[in-house]
């Protein structure tokens, strides 16, 4: 009948609820089996991971010595060898006023003594070819009486003196090799060297002054202020020497004094010192002028020989060395 609904029919609209509850029924039943599935991959990985981990601990466990060692090679204690510098092969006087000595390997800095060696006297027993090396305790010794006018340390090898030797005074100075602050608990100083003295007082003399050089036809002499003609002997004029006969004449070229043989320019008179050449051979003078004859070292390590007339050999043999052609010894 029209208008009259039977409540125990299945209309489209009652099977149409029916069918929404039922697939939302199964909708949650898939998402609970989804979440299900998910949680039992997360545990299957869990309980993988825990497995690794264990057999990691286990394999640490076996094999434990090997590791371990690994780690502690970065320590701090490991155990650092102590180096000893070495010490410089010689020590010199490059100038009146700059002394100069060799580098040492490894070496970053350098101390250096100055002292006044009016009274200063090296013991002979420590020097080994003309070097002269010196322990704490020895230069300790031989300085006790000594003024140390300036220690200075350097990164140079060589240093300058002037502003310390402002006194006429002879001079000595030594220096080591030393480590830096920093390098201290690995590195040790090396001797110290010792150079040979220099006559700062001596080098400063100028001798006479203010007079005139005279020229006449049988030579030159030189005047003083006074009036008076120099004569007979060693004069030293403004800081050179010159030697004079008894006429008060200037000599020039070779002259022999108390059996020592000088060369004195045959032009100016001016005595020579160190290397000079004559007649196209070469000789050499210490700083008094004398010329000298046999094994000399002009310069640290450097060796030449001298004839017995002055002259320096070269291109031969000598004791068993080797001369090369400017004479220096291989």
């Amino acid at each position: 009948m029209e208008g009259v609904y039977d409540l125990n029919a299945k209309d489209p609209f009652d099977q149409k609820g029916n069918g929404m509850k039922r697939r939302a029924n199964s909708q949650g039943e898939n998402s609970q089996k989804q979440g299900k599935n998910h949680l039992g991959a997360w545990m299957a990985v869990r309980r993988t991971l825990v497995r690794v981990c264990l057999c990691g601990i286990v394999l640490a466990g076996t094999a434990g010595a090997s590791i371990l060692p690994v780690m502690h090679a970065y320590a701090s204690d490991k155990a650092v060898e102590t180096v000893y510098l070495s010490t410089s092969r010689h020590a010199w006087w490059e100038t009146d006023t700059v002394g100069r000595w060799n580098s040492v390997s490894k070496a970053h800095e350098y101390q250096v003594k100055l002292y006044i060696a009016d009274d200063f006297d090296l013991d002979t027993d420590d020097e080994d070819n003309g070097v002269i090396t010196l322990t704490d305790a020895k230069l300790n010794e031989l300085t006790q009486d000594a003024e140390c006018v300036m220690m200075k340390r350097t990164t140079e090898t060589s240093y300058d003196f002037s502003p310390y030797m402002k006194d006429l005074h002879t001079y000595i100075f030594v220096v080591r090799a030393v480590p830096k602050l920093s390098e201290q608990q690995y590195v040790k100083s090396g001797d110290w060297v010792a150079s040979p003295t220099a006559d700062f007082k001596e080098n400063q003399v100028q001798g006479i002054t203010g007079g005139k050089w005279r020229n006449y036809l049988e030579g030159t002499k030189y005047e003083t202020e006074d009036g008076e003609f120099l004569t007979g002997g060693w004069q030293r004029i403004q800081g050179v020497w010159y030697l004079f006969d008894e006429n008060g004449y200037r000599l020039g070229g070779w002259q022999t004094v108390d059996g020592v043989h000088y060369y004195l320019d045959e032009d100016n008179g001016m005595l020579a010192t160190g290397w000079f050449v004559w007649d196209d051979n070469w000789y050499y003078a210490d700083k008094t002028g004398a010329m000298q004859t046999g094994w000399i070292m002009d310069q640290p390590g450097k060796y030449y020989y001298l004839n017995e007339d002055g002259t320096m050999a070269h291109d031969t043999v000598v004791d068993g060395y080797t001369l090369n052609s400017k004479g220096l010894r291989q």
